[in-house]
């Protein structure tokens, strides 16, 4: 249709009488719908999913499709292939570089549509059973098919833009490959685009109703309000919510403990440590939920040859230098001031040396009324702001919480054994809050099939003082995937409550079930109720935005979020895939009602476009001394750090805005790829019931042929801070360091506030230890704004102090006045 027929179009149903034009509006709507769904390219539909019948090595991709590593280590061979000899036939050879670290073999595609994901599958190995293992993909979750000689058939309901495919791979990487045969596969096919015809009918149904009198007026806001649900079935950003359940009571009052009483001297002399009582934090940093539990703990890394498959390279570098971004100029030994801190030789020998060597530290910092209160791993301290010790030893967790040591060395006992420390300084309640979970065990160390979550609360505002100690069973019987184990527990607060929230495991089988997020009341716990209101949601594993949600803080001085009943903010990235572009921000109100003895809340949910991100590989650092490494058997390389994934590492609301920070791989200024932090500022708001989020500000912060590991950001009311990081590469031995940060701007520089001495070279990344060249690095580092605007943050590094036989490091506390 030319443009003079389209005209005569027009004039024509602008002037047919009325009951032509209800007929013709009628019969347009149809027929423009009709246009609308017409297929636009049934070619490409079909074409959708095919796959190279040409042998690919990963990383490769194949039309839609991608061929990826993760796990190995850099430079290894052995990567795993795939190959289509004929239509819905795969052949997926998993990797296997002798390296001995898990890893395993993705072939993944996002479904085009609504439909079924269908194939039948056998599995074959020459290594020994349950060493190798096989299965397929959905919606990024890995579920397992077989891990020896096996077939079946898989029939499952999939969604447009899920993730699916297959994964191959084995637990010991001795070598031996399994295959995995993929036949009769299919899966739904593209949702087919508007025909040209129907989007111009649909133009002229539009522009034909705006010459309508009142009479059709009501008629055409019914058509209006069809198109547009019509048109806006597919909008990503869609609200979802929850609804939670009042569990007041869960949480309760188990007695209160003084600090000064429960501290001992430290046992004179101790050092040497028992090989047989060395222990790893027991924590499962999957990047995503597993289908299965790994023999060896590690985190996901990136492709084995130190390079991301083809669609990272065409994303993530288009988006770094779109967003303007360049290296940090380092500036070593400038700004702000800072103090040595908790260490591994702390931890280890506190409570007269009744501890566990743990390797990483994750170190939490919280600061108020003079005091900087700092928790690592099972020890606290508490430092006046020069950084002189308050309390006459470093404290273990299991003396505040009142409980008895995690080994006992002269029985050989083993008490509660907790983890993934998170200390916070709440002035709008003047209570210094600790927080920690354990799986419990019996006395000679076996896990049982139950777990708790430990709060302690200070009477006061000093943290030196008493405490009041509360506990919840997290086992979380009632849910058929349970018993669970709360991991990575994490604090957020708002004028209000509260918020704790943290990820569910299975204890068997340490799968990942869902994520919990309970919300407690401030006042409630200020005043040492018995059993303060609380109420909690349970999310189960759809989207991929479930896993790690990260509850937001608002510091001391910074508004909150007003309005609906009491507003708290949430973040998560996706974790179903190794390179995303979205982040989930979340939206719980009516918080408020928390001080009733029946709260009633609830919880939203949309996802934001925002600046790619990729899962990082692992680390290096710069060679120098390595005492424990030499001393093995024989003696062991320089071990690289795991660079963690990339779930989000702090999120904070200040001047009306959320700040996060989280870490991922990223192209540096001579186009290699490092591990980096992206930063995203967002502006939220929740009016009318619905929830949004812009993008005010976002960028990536890295240095050249350096790492920057675990970024984690603070901001002032004023919206100034700080990032504060872990240097290490090439050129640097592990250091405590920090990025300058505005809301509104671009950071340009990395302050070294506490270069570091000497490698890492603790005891999880050498075989003895499970780790096999990798070793693993803080879960987090942390960051805060005090009253006054200053910031607060504690880094891991490694220090030329002290250390133990097994581990060497250290932490270190930065304060600055932006």
């Amino acid at each position: 249709m030319n443009s003079k027929s389209t005209l005569s179009f027009f004039w024509f149903f602008g002037r047919t009488p009325s009951r032509w034009r209800r007929l013709s509006l009628s019969t347009l709507c149809c027929v423009a719908l009709a246009g609308w769904a017409a297929p636009g390219a049934k070619a490409d539909a079909i074409l959708y999913y095919a796959f190279s019948n040409q042998l690919l090595t990963a990383p490769a991709s194949s039309g839609n499709w991608t061929l990826t590593d993760f796990g190995g280590l850099p430079g290894s061979s052995g990567a795993g292939t795939a190959i289509s000899p004929d239509a819905g036939t795969i052949i997926l050879t998993g990797i296997n570089d002798g390296s001995f670290v898990p890893g395993w073999t993705e072939l993944a595609i996002l479904a085009a549509g609504n439909g079924t994901f269908q194939f039948d599958y056998s599995f074959s190995t020459p290594d020994d059973p349950h060493y190798q293992f096989a299965g397929y993909l959905l919606n990024g979750s890995l579920t397992r098919l077989a891990d020896e000689d096996g077939h079946g058939s898989v029939s499952v309901p999939v969604l447009s833009g899920e993730l699916i495919g297959f994964y191959a791979g084995g637990d010991d990487q001795g070598g031996l490959h399994g295959t995995l045969t993929i036949t009769g596969f299919s899966a739904p096919l593209p949702v087919p685009e508007p025909g040209a015809f129907g989007l111009l009918l649909m133009v002229c149904v539009v522009a034909a109703a705006a010459r309508w009198r009142a009479l059709l007026r009501h008629r055409l806001m019914r058509l209006g309000a069809v198109v547009a649900a019509f048109l806006s079935c597919s909008a990503s950003a869609q609200q979802v919510y929850y609804t939670g359940t009042n569990v007041t009571g869960a949480l309760a009052l188990a007695g209160a403990v003084n600090l000064p009483q429960r501290t001992n001297a430290l046992a004179v002399g101790e050092r040497v440590l028992r090989p047989d009582l060395v222990e790893s934090e027991r924590r499962w940093p999957a990047i995503r939920p597993l289908g299965e539990k790994l023999k060896i703990f590690s985190p996901r890394l990136q492709p084995s040859n130190g390079s991301p498959p083809s669609p990272a390279a065409d994303i993530l570098a288009p988006m770094a230098a779109a967003s303007g971004a360049s290296p940090l100029a380092i500036l070593p030994g400038s700004g702000g001031s800072g103090f040595n801190a908790l260490s591994h030789l702390d931890q280890r020998l506190a409570n007269n040396g009744n501890q566990f060597s743990i390797e990483p530290p994750s170190p939490s910092v919280a600061a108020g009324n003079g005091f900087v209160l700092e928790g690592v791993n099972d020890a606290i301290q508490v430092y006046d702001v020069s950084g002189s010790p308050m309390l006459p030893a470093v404290l273990t967790s299991n003396q505040l919480f009142g409980l008895a040591p995690a080994i006992n060395r002269t029985t050989g006992a083993y008490g509660v054994y907790l983890t993934d420390m998170h200390v916070h300084f709440d002035s709008a309640i003047n209570r210094w809050l600790v927080m920690q979970w354990e799986q419990d065990n019996d006395k000679f160390g076996n896990p049982l099939p139950a777990s708790h979550l430990y709060l302690a609360v200070s009477q006061g505002g000093d943290p030196t003082a008493g405490y009041n100690i509360y506990v919840m069973n997290t086992t979380n019987s009632a849910n058929p995937s349970c018993p669970c184990l709360p991991d990575y527990p994490q604090f957020g607060a708002d004028q209000f409550g509260l918020h704790i929230s943290w990820d569910e495991y299975n204890v068997y089988t340490h799968n990942f079930v869902d994520a919990v997020i309970l919300t407690v009341s401030k006042t409630s716990l200020a005043s040492g109720a018995v059993a303060p209101a609380a109420f909690r949601f349970q999310i189960p594993y759809v989207s991929g935005f479930e896993f790690s949600i990260r509850p937001s803080i608002t510091p001391s001085g910074a508004a909150n979020a007003i309005g609906n009943g009491g507003l708290q903010f949430f973040a998560s990235t996706y974790s179903a895939l190794s390179l995303a572009n979205q982040i989930a921000v979340w939206a719980m109100f009516d918080t408020s009602s928390l001080a009733t003895p029946n709260p009633s809340l609830t919880l939203v949910r949309i996802s934001v476009p925002v600046l790619s991100y990729s899962t990082p590989n692992v680390a290096t650092q710069r060679a120098g001394a390595i005492p424990y490494g030499s001393s093995q058997s024989p003696p062991a390389a320089l071990e690289y750090l795991d660079g963690g994934d990339t779930r989000v590492q702090s999120l904070s609301y200040a001047a009306g805005f959320l700040h996060l920070t989280l870490p991922t791989s990223v192209t540096d200024g001579n186009g290699n790829l490092v591990i980096g932090g992206a930063y995203v500022v967002l502006s939220p708001t929740y009016r009318g019931g619905l929830l949004a989020a812009r993008v005010i500000n976002q960028g990536y912060v890295f240095v050249k042929g350096n790492h920057l590991l675990r970024p984690a950001v603070a901001v002032n009311a004023q919206g100034t801070g700080a990032i504060a990081a872990t240097l290490v590469g090439v050129d640097w031995y592990p250091s405590a360091a920090y990025v300058p940060f505005n809301s509104l701007s671009t950071p340009t520089v990395l302050q070294v506030a506490a270069a570091g001495a000497l490698p890492e070279d603790g005891f999880t990344g050498y075989a003895s230890g499970g780790g096999y060249g990798v070793a693993r690095w803080g879960d987090y580092n942390s960051a805060i704004a005090a009253a006054d605007g200053s910031i607060w943050m504690a880094v891991e590094y490694i220090g030329n102090y002290p250390r133990t036989d097994y581990a060497n490091w250290n932490t270190y506390i930065i304060h600055t006045a932006p």
